[in-house]
C-alpha cells in the first residue's frame, strides 16, 4: 500500500483561518494606536521654535563697553553720548543703521548711545530684526532702551521707498506681539512693545488682531 503523503504545511481550517486573521488585525490595530499615541506625545512635549531660533547672543546692555572698541575714542561717538539730539542725528547720518548696530554690539554705554541714535537713521528699518532679537534674548530689566529704539524706528512716518528689510521687519513684529503678552516683562516694557507692534501694523507688517489689548483696560 502506498503511504499517504502529508504536506508539511497543511491548510488550516476555515475556523482557524478566521482566528489567525482576527488576532492579526488586533495586533496591527494595537501597533497603530501605540504609534499614534507616541507621535502625539512627542508633539506635545516638543517646545515650538522661537521667532529667532538662530539669533546671536545679546550684548551686555548695562555697565561699560569693551575698552578696545574703536568707537570709544571716536569724537563723533563721544559727542553723541550726551543728550544733544543734533549730535545723535549727526552720528546716525555719518554711520547709518549698520554702523549703529555695530555700536549696539559693543554693549554698555556705547550701545546706549547707538540705541538713542538709531531712530534718527534713515535706514533704521534694517536694524529692527537684530534689535528684536536682542529684546527677546536679553535680561528683561535691560531691554527698555532697546524697545524704545524699536518704537522710535517703527513709529517713523511712512516713507516713499519700500523698507530695506521687509522680512526682518515682519519677524520683529512677530517678536513684539510675543513680548507684548509676556507677564515676565514690566507693564512699561509691554506698553512699548504694544505701541511698536501697532506702529508696524499701521504699515501692514503685523496683524493688528494679534496684538494684546489688555493694557488698554
Amino acid at each position: 500500500m502506498r503511504g499517504r503523503l502529508h504536506s508539511p504545511h497543511p491548510c488550516p481550517s476555515p475556523r482557524r483561518e478566521r482566528g489567525f486573521r482576527s488576532r492579526r488585525i488586533g495586533v496591527l490595530f494595537a501597533i497603530g494606536v501605540a504609534l499614534t499615541s507616541c507621535g502625539s506625545c512627542k508633539r506635545e512635549t516638543t517646545p515650538p521654535a522661537g521667532v529667532f531660533p538662530d539669533a546671536a547672543p545679546p550684548p551686555a546692555l548695562t555697565g561699560s563697553a569693551a575698552a578696545e572698541s574703536p568707537r570709544r575714542s571716536d569724537p563723533l561717538w563721544q559727542r553723541a553720548a550726551g543728550d544733544d539730539p543734533i549730535e545723535r542725528a549727526r552720528l546716525a547720518d555719518a554711520v547709518g543703521a549698520a554702523g549703529l548696530l555695530e555700536g549696539v554690539e559693543d554693549g554698555g554705554d556705547i550701545a546706549r548711545t547707538a540705541l538713542a541714535a538709531l531712530p534718527l537713521a534713515d535706514d533704521g528699518d534694517i536694524a529692527l530684526r537684530r534689535l528684536c532679537e536682542i529684546a527677546t534674548l536679553a535680561e528683561p530689566a535691560a531691554i527698555g532702551p532697546v524697545l524704545e529704539a524699536i518704537l522710535g524706528i517703527a513709529g517713523r512716518p511712512r516713507q516713499q521707498r519700500e523698507l530695506l528689510d521687509p522680512e526682518g521687519v515682519r519677524a520683529c513684529g512677530e517678536a513684539l506681539v510675543v513680548m507684548a503678552g509676556k507677564s515676565s516683562l514690566s507693564r512699561a516694557d509691554r506698553a512699548l512693545a504694544v505701541s511698536a507692534a501697532r506702529a508696524l501694523a499701521e504699515k501692514g507688517y503685523v496683524d493688528p488682531s494679534k496684538i494684546p489689548g489688555d493694557l488698554d483696560r
